[in-house]
C-alpha cells in the first residue's frame, strides 16, 4: 500500500516539476477533443434536425396573392386527391401572420403591429407527405396546380445538410487521428525528459531488482494525469463553446421549427469519450517511452560505474 502511494505520488511530481511539456501535452490533448467534441455536436443536432423534417414530411404551398377563397379550397380539394397526400392544412394569411409574430421578439413585434396593416404573407396549403419516396412527385404536381405563387419544399435541404454531416465527420475523425498522433508523439517526449532526470534513480531501482512495472508506474500515473486534467478543461470548453453557438444561432433554428440538442443529454458521453481519450493517450505515451528506455536498463549505472 505504502509503495503504491509512493508511485502514484512521484507521477503528480512529475507533473509538476515538467511544467512546460505538462502544458504542451495538454494543449494538443485539449484541441483533439475540442475538435471530437464539436463534431458530435454538430453531428447530434445535423441529425436532430434532419429527423424533424423527415417527420414532417411538408411542403408548404403559397397561394397568389390575387387567389380567392374558392380558389384555395379548390387547389386543397385538388391536393387531397394525390397519392401518397397525407393531410392538407389551410392557414390563412391572418393566421401565417400571427405565428410570425409570436416567434418575433418583443421590439420587432411592436413595430410590425403598429405599422403593417394587414398580413403581408399569402394564403398557404400545408401538404403533409405520407411517403418521402414520393416527395419529389408530389413537389412536380403541385408546381402544375393554378394560382400558386410559390412552393417551398425541405428535400434539398435534408440532402444537403446530409452530406454536411458526412463532411464533418470525415474531416474531424481525420484531424482528431492526427492530433491523437502527436499527443502520443508529445506526451512520450514529456516522459523521456521525466525519465532523463531521473535516470540515475531508476538505474539504481533497476539494479537492485525493481521490476519493470514498478518503474513504470509513474509514468502511467503522469500520463494518466495529463490525460483527465485535459479531459476535464477540454469538457468546460465544449460546454461554453456550445452555449455560446447555441444563443447565436437559435434564430436560425426556429425557422425549422426545431431547436438545438440539450448539452445534459450529451455531456456525459463526451466526457466519457474525453476521459478515455486522454487515459489511453496518456498511458500509449508513457509505454512507448518507457519499453524504449527499459531495453538499456542499468546503462547509466554502469556507466558511473
Amino acid at each position: 500500500m505504502k509503495s503504491a502511494g509512493y508511485l502514484i505520488k512521484e507521477g503528480f511530481r512529475s507533473v509538476k516539476i515538467n511544467k512546460l511539456m505538462t502544458i504542451a501535452s495538454m494543449g494538443v490533448l485539449i484541441c483533439c477533443m475540442l475538435l471530437m467534441g464539436c463534431s458530435v455536436l454538430v453531428s447530434a443536432n445535423t441529425t436532430n434536425l434532419l429527423s424533424k423534417i423527415e417527420e414532417q414530411n411538408v411542403i408548404m404551398v403559397f397561394m397568389d396573392d390575387k387567389a380567392t377563397k374558392d380558389q384555395t379550397d379548390a387547389a386543397k380539394a385538388q391536393i387531397e386527391k394525390m397519392e401518397n397526400v397525407k393531410e392538407v392544412v389551410y392557414i390563412s394569411k391572418d393566421e401565417a401572420w400571427n405565428n410570425q409574430l409570436k416567434e418575433m421578439n418583443d421590439s420587432q413585434r411592436e413595430f410590425f403591429e403598429n405599422y403593417a396593416d394587414q398580413s403581408p404573407l399569402p394564403d398557404t396549403l400545408k401538404v403533409v407527405v405520407d411517403d418521402m419516396n414520393s416527395f419529389d412527385g408530389i413537389v412536380k404536381d403541385l408546381k402544375k396546380l393554378d394560382n400558386v405563387q410559390n412552393i417551398r419544399e425541405n428535400s434539398q435541404l435534408a440532402q444537403k445538410l446530409a452530406r454536411v454531416r458526412q463532411a464533418v465527420n470525415i474531416i474531424c475523425i481525420a484531424v482528431v487521428s492526427l492530433l491523437f498522433a502527436v499527443s502520443i508523439f508529445i506526451i512520450s517526449n514529456t516522459v523521456r525528459i521525466s525519465m532523463f532526470s531521473r535516470k540515475l534513480e531508476i538505474s539504481i531501482m533497476k539494479s537492485v531488482g525493481a521490476t519493470d512495472g514498478f518503474v513504470r508506474t509513474p509514468f502511467i500515473v503522469e500520463g494518466i494525469v495529463i490525460g483527465l486534467l485535459s479531459a476535464g478543461i477540454a469538457e468546460l470548453m465544449v460546454w461554453g463553446i456550445y452555449a455560446l453557438a447555441t444563443k447565436e444561432l437559435s434564430s436560425m433554428v426556429t425557422l425549422f421549427n426545431t431547436g438545438f440538442v440539450e448539452f445534459s443529454s450529451l455531456w456525459w458521453i463526451l466526457l466519457i469519450a474525453f476521459v478515455a481519450l486522454g487515459v489511453a493517450t496518456g498511458v500509449g505515451g508513457s509505454f512507448v517511452s518507457m519499453n524504449k528506455y527499459l531495453k538499456h536498463e542499468g546503462s547509466e549505472l554502469n556507466e558511473i560505474a
